[in-house]
């Protein structure tokens, strides 16, 4: 039995990385066999009672699919936040890699790439639309909004030891 190749619709689509998926969740972990586990995937509201509000962790997943010419050579991928005016926020995330295809691939065959990482105590100054992007090879290739709301505070009696019988 005989796999059919298909034809590319055109020459970019062989020759251009791709950007597979790229989105926000709460948590994002890589296993050495190249799978994400991700929790709390695909939000773009965030809810909080007062600002500057923090977030206590912002998971970032990005798949890209590289063209087979393009694995066994360096590449770069950053991620970053704009705030809501537009300015680049202190969260950047850098990487420099190389991929390999595995010894099942075909000839020709693209390479997919994950990658995962999960932000700590990231600061909203305001609210506002805020946009998670991601340049590959010093290109913007991607972006994932997310809206930071304020939304009134709930309030506390205190620990429960505090509560009357």
């Amino acid at each position: 039995m005989t796999e059919a190749a298909s034809v590319p619709d055109s020459p970019a689509a062989i020759t251009t990385t791709r950007v597979v998926a790229f989105f926000a969740a709460d948590h994002v972990a890589l296993t050495p066999d190249a799978k994400m586990y991700i929790n709390g995937a695909f939000f773009n509201l965030l809810r909080f009672s007062a600002f500057p509000a923090v977030l206590s962790t912002l998971g970032v997943a990005v798949a890209l699919q590289l063209p087979f010419q393009e694995t066994m050579r360096e590449h770069a991928i950053r991620i970053g936040l704009r705030g809501a005016d537009g300015q680049e926020l202190a969260v950047r995330v850098e990487a420099q890699f190389k991929a390999a295809l595995g010894v099942e691939a075909q000839f020709g065959d693209p390479g997919i790439v994950p990658f995962g990482v999960t932000i700590t105590n990231v600061e909203f100054p305001n609210p506002g639309v805020y946009n998670l992007v991601l340049w590959v090879d010093g290109a913007e290739t991607g972006i994932y909004p997310m809206r930071v709301i304020q939304v009134p505070g709930v309030p506390t009696l205190g620990p429960a030891a505090n509560l009357p019988s």
